[in-house]
């Protein structure tokens, strides 16, 4: 006798996706709260944790960066091949500063009060749970999540910094390892040979760095982040006249008109394909 057919297999996405990108938490709600806190509102909750989360865990992997490249610092000469990598860190970091900031003090805060304001006024259950629906949509639509164009691009500039920083973290672990390798100094050692090990770890590291075409890739990361950058500005600029909350943000994310001034000069480039 044969048994029941097997289920449908997983998909295959599934064994793929990190663990962090599919975190959230789950909440159990009782009666009579789950009468405002509706199955429904809780995935409007969920959808906004993930959304900070998301951002948040790739600013703390763009800072443990810089946390893994000190090992570097003893070697002074390669300061030249690191530097650029430092400033298209930093041009990240900025742009993720931002963004959370916009989000959590310039939106949600500024819901979550105005909802507790409106709060005290209300009459009944279905007001209430009006109120509530008002304030998770609010905050979806000004965390532009529930804005294609916009959530696309935010998309692409995140799958670029979480793809560097793995790259930069990869080469920092070899360069660890490399410094490591140098033949250990005895006690007393003269200038001379202490020069010497110094002069062959930084070959060595610098032949690393060569090697795995390091530079080339910082520069490739460097110039699909500031295209991602300049089209999502580009599309806040066009909402900006009609959604007030998307003009601060372009004014902190363009607060000195660098990046204006950019797009001004610099050729149309092809869109980018990290992130599809």
């Amino acid at each position: 006798t044969t048994g029941a057919p097997p289920g449908p297999p997983p998909p295959a996405a599934a064994d793929k996706t990190p663990g962090l990108d599919a975190f959230t938490f789950e909440y159990r709600v009782g009666w009579p709260a789950s009468l405002v806190l509706s199955r429904h509102a809780l995935i409007k909750y969920q959808l906004l944790f993930r959304h900070l989360f998301h951002c948040k865990h790739v600013e703390r992997q763009l800072s443990a960066c810089w946390l893994s490249l000190q090992d570097a610092k003893r070697l002074g000469s390669l300061g030249g091949a690191l530097a650029a990598s430092h400033t298209l860190r930093q041009r990240m970091l900025h742009f993720l500063h931002n963004m959370e900031h916009y989000m959590m003090l310039e939106v949600l805060e500024p819901n979550w009060h105005v909802l507790m304001l409106r709060l005290r006024g209300a009459q009944s259950v279905d007001e209430l749970i009006s109120l509530h629906a008002s304030f998770l949509d609010r905050s979806l639509k000004e965390c532009m999540l529930r804005d294609a164009p916009l959530l696309k691009l935010l998309a692409k500039l995140l799958t670029i910094c979480v793809i560097y920083a793995d790259q930069t973290r990869s080469l920092s672990a070899a360069i660890t390892a490399a410094v490591g390798e140098a033949p250990p100094l005895r006690a007393g050692a003269p200038h001379e040979e202490r020069a010497a090990v110094r002069r062959e770890t930084c070959r060595r590291v610098e032949q690393l760095i060569s090697d795995r075409r390091y530079a080339r890739n910082v520069e490739t990361f460097g110039q699909k982040f500031d295209d991602e950058l300049l089209a999502l500005l580009a599309e806040l600029r066009k909402q900006a006249h009609r959604e007030w909350n998307l003009a601060h943000l372009l004014a902190r994310l363009d607060f000195n008109h660098f990046w204006r001034q950019k797009q001004a000069t610099a050729p149309a480039a092809a869109p980018s394909a990290v992130g599809e």
